[in-house]
């Protein structure tokens, strides 16, 4: 059985789907973990139950890195 790990959290469903489609796009499968009912019941703006993105253990260092800018060193 595969374990997840939380690579990012977000404060939207919607920011964790571009992420995702980010992830998808380099092979990775990802995982989106949230209490809105699956976009059915989004929660009003005050508050915001939390959104993660979760990784197989195994793809979790190339994600980290996929979701992880790099800072320029300058």
């Amino acid at each position: 059985m595969n374990s997840f790990i939380t690579v990012q959290s977000f404060a939207s469903r919607i920011e964790a789907e571009i992420v995702k489609g980010l992830l998808e796009s380099n092979g990775i499968r990802s995982i989106i973990f949230s209490d809105d009912g699956g976009g059915m019941r989004p929660f009003p703006m005050s508050y915001v139950p939390g959104v993660e993105l979760k990784v197989s253990k195994e793809d979790f260092e190339k994600a980290r890195k996929i979701v992880t800018p790099e800072k320029s060193k300058a």
